[in-house]
């Protein structure tokens, strides 16, 4: 069901990220480093929060003119803090989107990584709470929407005991202690947000948390760029009392909000579970058969910890020795969490082809792929190869297809991963003769599917880290080929002297560019470019376009009731005898049952019925207030309107009756209340 999603997905992402590795470079490819730069704008979020909030005063009347105060009296400090807050929040949705969509597309969350893939849901969650609570404490007309509509969505779920949209009916229930309850969210959420990013990279060794230098400079000078040229700017002031006609959305945290109007809260939550619940599942859709992890042979392990140390996902540790050799520790791995990616065997110092023995086994192998049957297998294929442009490729099983140019006159050798590769077998190739160059073949620059695969490679045999290759290998017959064409390589090697063994070598192996590198300017040029596009569409979609709630000619006719019945039962005196036989602690001197009526209420407009429902006493006994809230769209002008309401079990007729005439201006919020002794109330 997944494959064609995926494989298209993966093919867009391989365009994009081939196209960002020529323009910033592999070191600087934004779509490589999607979680460090998730990380860098949640600091400049919470950099940029904690400046806003020390002139932040929460209340009805103080909150619009707190912001608009920052926004304006200080253009070039709070003013840029207030953008740089907005922009790198939006910044923050399209990281963790495009991040959660590259994993998909990679495959990277079923199997044994399901654990980052599960632990990141919290994390959107957490993101758009903090965002959404965040509207609410500027309080201009998109904070009004954005209120109301969370309300009625909440209201959906029976969570509450009352209606929360009640205290947003207009100006007059609105109540400041609402600002200090959602100061708190948004300051509370981001803390559970950065408690779950750790816990998501938890499992990663050596996760990476910051972007390349450079990059981060670039795309906070960008942020800066943005908020300077367009800046963050609050819409008019909130008035519970007008439900304005259009609204200008930030649409990376928004994009439900419209929904619930034309569809409702209870299709809205619907459609949001069903997406949570997929994306839960996906880890397990369909379900992948883990290979088996990799083995300790402790008859072959000193304990020297390369293993734990290479290892990208924590799966190994050295434990107290538990054989009979001298050595004081060994290595241990993990089922749960090893991905057998084999970075462990290309960094076993006993993983070598060179032994005599015919049957061999390194300190820790994958039981799938043993070197031995590896070293065979590579004796055999050479066998057949001739000419002096014969080529032995290691390859990465997820580097994706080889060319034709690649598999001619070559022996080809697949591993989970080139880490896999130990050093040791590029100096066999070379010193039994097998074969005139070396091709290590990997996922693209900078992308291994395993993490670390691509990097400890380079530094082995760069020899930067243990075990390394040897120096008498000669580096110019190796090619570090992150998905390059091959053909100059090939034509140098028929040019190159005799093949030569020396222990004096020093050469370095040939990494091949990806394509031709494009001229400084040019590269300047496209950073730019497409930094702007980026920062252009965040700032056209983070106010617009418009949201229109209401027609010209429409208003908003809201019944907001909360009323507490009669009992159904009246309360009578207890008799003495009645009184002795109840227990010391219950002796009342009137018996007082708790169920109450319920309210059925009838709205007419115009002569026709507009609403009717029944609503019952809260409360596990039904001994609470029936509570009535409903918001109806009506056309503005003069009409005439009827509330009729029985609240005494009577069968027929009513209890409390008002009629009457009214003009609605167009986004008018008009309420209709009951409050006990006065009747029914409007304005």
């Amino acid at each position: 069901m997944t494959a064609n999603p995926r494989r298209w997905l993966r093919a867009v992402f391989g365009a994009l990220e081939a196209l960002c590795s020529r323009v910033f470079t592999p070191a600087w490819n934004p779509l490589l480093q999607l979680g460090a730069l998730g990380w860098f704008f949640f600091w400049v979020v919470v950099v940029s929060g904690i400046y806003l909030y020390v002139f932040f005063d929460t209340g009805i009347t103080r909150a619009y003119d707190t912001i608009e105060t920052l926004t304006h009296a200080q253009p070039w400090a709070g003013g840029v803090m207030r953008s740089l807050h907005r922009y790198a929040s939006d910044g923050l949705v399209v990281i963790a989107l495009v991040h959660l969509l590259r994993e998909f597309a990679l495959d990277q969350m079923r199997g044994k990584r399901w654990f980052a893939w599960i632990t990141g849901l919290p994390l959107l969650m957490f993101i758009y709470v903090s965002g959404i609570t965040g509207y609410w404490l500027v309080w201009d007309v998109m904070a009004q929407y954005v209120a109301v509509t969370t309300a009625e969505l909440l209201d959906v779920l029976p969570l509450f005991g009352e209606p929360i949209s009640r205290n947003f009916v207009n100006e007059v229930s609105l109540s400041s202690r609402f600002f200090t309850l959602m100061s708190f969210i948004h300051i509370a959420a981001p803390l559970l947000l950065l408690l779950f990013m750790w816990i998501h990279i938890h499992r990663h060794t050596d996760a990476r948390i910051q972007p390349a230098r450079g990059l981060g400079l670039l795309v906070l000078g960008s942020l800066l760029v943005l908020s300077i040229a367009l800046p963050a700017v609050s819409q008019a002031r909130a008035d519970l009392d007008v439900v304005p006609a259009t609204i200008g959305l930030d649409w990376f945290y928004l994009p439900a909000y419209p929904l619930v109007q034309q569809w409702g809260g209870v299709t809205v939550w619907q459609i949001l579970g069903g997406m949570l619940l997929l994306l839960g599942l996906m880890p397990w859709l369909p379900y992948k058969r883990s290979p088996p992890v990799a083995q300790v042979s402790l008859l072959n392990c000193n304990g020297c910890g390369r293993c734990v140390a290479d290892c990208p996902f924590g799966a190994l540790s050295l434990e107290p020795r538990s054989d009979w050799q001298t050595y004081s520790a060994e290595a241990v791995v993990n089922a749960d969490r090893c991905l057998s990616c084999g970075l462990c065997v290309g960094a076993c110092p006993t993983a070598t082809p060179f032994r005599s023995a015919s049957v061999f086994s390194a300190g820790i192998e994958l039981p799938q792929l043993p070197l031995v049957a590896l070293r065979e297998q590579l004796k055999k294929s050479c066998a057949t190869l001739a000419g002096s442009d014969r080529l032995v490729v290691f390859a990465c099983e997820h580097a994706g297809s080889m060319g034709a140019d690649l598999r001619r006159n070559s022996a080809v050798a697949q591993m989970p991963c080139i880490g896999m590769l130990p050093p040791s077998f590029i100096d066999f190739v070379f010193s039994r003769r097998l074969a005139d160059g070396v091709v290590v073949a990997g996922c693209g620059a900078n992308a291994c599917y395993q993490r670390f695969g691509q990097r400890w490679t380079e530094e082995r045999i760069a020899g930067q880290r243990d075990p390394w290759l040897r120096a008498r290998v000669p580096r110019e017959r190796i090619a570090l080929s992150w998905a390059a064409d091959l053909r100059a390589f090939r034509r140098g090697l028929a040019s190159l002297p005799p093949l030569r063994l020396s222990k004096a070598d020093t050469g370095k192996p040939g990494l091949l560019p990806a394509g031709p590198r494009w001229p400084v300017a040019v590269r300047g040029a496209g950073i730019a470019l497409l930094l702007g596009v980026l920062a252009g569409v965040t700032a056209v979609l983070a106010t617009g376009p418009g949201w229109r709630q209401l027609d010209p000619n429409e208003a908003v006719m809201r019944l907001s009731i909360r009323h507490a019945t009669a009992t159904k039962i009246e309360c009578k005196p207890l008799t003495p005898q009645q009184m002795t036989d109840l227990k010391p602690n219950m002796r009342r001197p009137v018996d007082c049952p708790r169920e109450r009526w319920p309210v059925y209420l009838e709205l007419e407009r115009e002569g026709k019925l507009l609403y009717r429902g029944t609503h019952l006493p809260s409360g596990l006994w039904n001994d609470g207030s029936a509570t009535v809230f409903q918001t109806f769209r009506i056309p503005a002008g003069p009409q005439s309107i009827v509330v009729r309401m029985r609240d005494s079990g009577r069968e027929d007729g009513f209890d409390q009756v008002r009629a009457g005439a009214i003009d609605l201006q167009p986004g008018q919020n008009f309420v209709i209340e009951f409050r006990t002794g006065e009747g029914f109330t409007w304005r």
